[in-house]
């Protein structure tokens, strides 16, 4: 599919530019990059994420337009890629909830043993 992708647009699926009039978009979300990257058909570079050439799926249009070839839609894109990494991994528990439990442990140990003593005390 060919499609065209204006100012203010949200790019649809990852495009390769076959052409670009002054377009630039939003990398921020997945790059963390603040600056707008201009976008145009050279290609510039083997990683597609610092090509000139390709523009992402759920990134902005905030300069110009161009015309792209969808190369990558849902889990075939750089987002989805990145996503689909992201569910994958295991979330174990943090050091901080460690020391929580084991404090937690503490606790309720000294309130049993307290609470046993001071119901053996009151029947002596």
């Amino acid at each position: 599919d060919v499609i065209e992708v204006r100012y203010g647009d949200k790019v649809p699926a990852d495009i390769r530019i076959i052409e670009a009039s002054s377009f630039k978009v939003d990398n921020s979300s997945l790059t963390g990059e603040s600056e707008p990257q201009s976008r145009n058909a050279e290609f510039t570079h083997d990683n597609p994420l610092e090509t000139r050439n390709l523009a992402f799926f759920s990134t902005n249009a905030v300069e110009g337009t161009a015309c792209g070839l969808v190369v990558g839609t849902g889990d075939r894109t750089v987002m989805g890629r990145i996503a689909n990494l992201a569910s994958g991994l295991e979330m174990g528990e943090t050091p901080i909830a460690k020391e929580i439990a084991h404090f937690i442990h503490i606790i309720t140990g000294v309130a049993v043993f307290l609470g046993v003593s001071f119901f053996v005390i009151a029947f002596i």
